[in-house]
Order: structure tokens, then sequence, then C-alpha cells
């Protein structure tokens, strides 16, 4: 492997910085498109390609560097052997050579085998993340684990979807928002969310108009007297340009479990926002990303 990375850095070291920059870029671009879609294939965490792009961008300005430091700067070429008939007549500054042993700073950390290294540590890195992101929810460990292998809930289990709290003029987006979480929950295999009538004929044993508004405090009390584990909550507030939507999963005795925020802007449509809260939900309650995905519209 050392010898291939050498060889390598002996291809790229002749070219220059521009022609670096733009096969960094054409490679960037074929890596997140392969990660999106195996992200989208294979069922790989949602924020594998967020990740991906974190780290292309940290090593963007580190090829930069290294392509300026090893061929764009002629004082910090370093030169071990020259051509005699080059230095006839001249002085070692008139042809910038420096000494290997009084290399400037610089030049022997930015080097192409370093850069090259520092990339398989990257994708090492993101490999090792997705692993172990995905053994911590499959074994029900930390905050990421899901629900089910936890044992919080069991498959099957009944779920209430209460309406989400408006805190902006138009009421009518938090509504749309909750009723299309709760279809997307509702194709759930690992759960099953309470609909409307069963809802009324719970809200009707509590001694509560079958019509009444479904809050967040009402959902918490119902589901402690049907026995119902968990609830799903929200609420819209509005940002600059945009709204802001978040989702929780909540115990029965009022236990935050897990959050999940959104940002929908006015410019983009709210549906795909949605779809990532719903897959976002289902994948902690214990349903594989690639299941949810194949299900979702």
């Amino acid at each position: 492997m050392i010898h291939t990375l050498r060889k390598l850095a002996r291809e790229i070291h002749g070219r220059s910085v521009w022609q670096v920059l733009g096969v960094y870029l054409l490679l960037a671009w074929l890596v997140l498109a392969g990660v999106w879609r195996a992200t989208r294939l294979v069922g790989l965490p949602l924020w594998t390609p967020d990740l991906a792009f974190v780290l292309l961008a940290i090593g963007l300005p580190v090829v930069i560097a290294t392509a300026i430091v090893q061929g764009g700067i002629p004082w910090l070429r370093i030169v071990d052997v020259a051509d005699p008939n080059e230095l006839e007549g001249r002085t070692p500054d008139e042809v910038h050579i420096v000494p290997s042993a009084h290399a400037p700073f610089g030049t022997r950390l930015l080097t192409w085998r370093n850069a090259i290294l520092g990339g398989v540590m990257a994708a090492v890195l993101l490999v090792a993340s997705v692993v172990a992101y995905s053994a911590m929810w499959a074994l029900g460990i930390g905050p990421v684990g899901s629900l089910l292998a936890q044992e919080v809930i069991s498959e099957g289990d009944v779920i209430l979807v209460a309406d989400f709290q408006s805190r902006v003029e138009d009421a009518a987006f938090a509504s749309m928002v909750a009723g299309a979480l709760r279809e997307g929950l509702s194709r759930s295999p690992v759960v099953t969310v309470l609909d409307p009538e069963g809802v009324s004929d719970v809200l009707s044993r509590a001694a509560y108009g079958r019509n009444t508004p479904l809050d967040s405090r009402l959902a918490l009390e119902l589901a402690m007297l049907a026995g119902f584990k968990v609830i799903v909550d929200g609420g819209v507030t509005r940002g600059s340009g945009a709204y802001l939507v978040h989702a929780r999963i909540v115990l029965a005795d009022g236990t935050l479990l897990a959050r999940f925020d959104e940002v929908i802007s006015d410019d983009e449509g709210h549906e795909e926002k949605v779809a990532i809260l719903v897959t976002k939900i289902r994948e902690r309650f214990g349903e594989s990303l690639r299941s949810i995905r194949a299900d979702l519209p």
C-alpha cells in the first residue's frame, strides 16, 4: 500500500494547483453522489451524506495548501539534486534551491503522501461512524438506540399522535403537519397509531367530548388512562422566512425520549421535510431505514 501511495504522490506532484483542484472537486462530487445513492438504497443513516460533505470540505484546503507548497511557490521547492549546467554562474538564491536538511516549515507536513493518508483516514472515519451508529441502534445502546431494542415499546403497541401546538398565525399549517405525520406513522409495522374513531372513544371514556382537541397534555392523560406507552407530539414556530417544526416521542409519564427538528422554508415543499420527520421517528421506534424508504411515497 505504501508503494502505491508513493506512486500516486509522484503522479500528483507534477500537476498544477488548478489541475489538482479540478480533480479533487470531481472526485468529491462522485463520492457525494455515491454516498447519497448508498444512503437511499442500503439504508444508511440520514446524516451520512452530511458527514461525507464535512470531511470533503475539510480536505479541500489541505489539498490546495499541499499543491501550493509542493509545486506552486518556487522558494518552497526542495531540490536535492540539481543539474550542474543550470547552476553554472548563478547563486543558489537565483535558482531557488533549498536544501532538504533545512526545509521551510510545512514542506515536510504538507506532502501528497500525508494528504492521501488523510483521505484514507477520513474514509475510515466515515465507515466507522456508520457502523458504530448502526450497531448502537440495533442493540438499543445510548440515545440513538431503537426503542424496540431497548424494550421501551413492543411491536404493535398503540401510540397517540397529538395535535401540534401552533405558535404562528396560520394554525392550519400545524394541523397539516400533524396530519401528515399521523398518516406517515400509521404505515409503520412497528407501532399502531390510534385512528380518529379510537381517539374519540378514549375521549368519551375519559368524560371528554368526542371532538375535544387532542393537545399534548390531554394526550398524556389519555395515554395513562388507556395504558398507551408513548405519545408523539410537537409544535410549529416561525423563524426568518421559514417554519421551525419539532416532533417529540414522549413516555406516558411525560419523560422525553427523543426530539426531532426540521426547518421548512417558504419556497420549498413541506412534504419532503415531513417525510424526514416521519423517517426519523419510525427509525427510532425500531424500523430499518431501508424498509421505511421503501414504504414512503
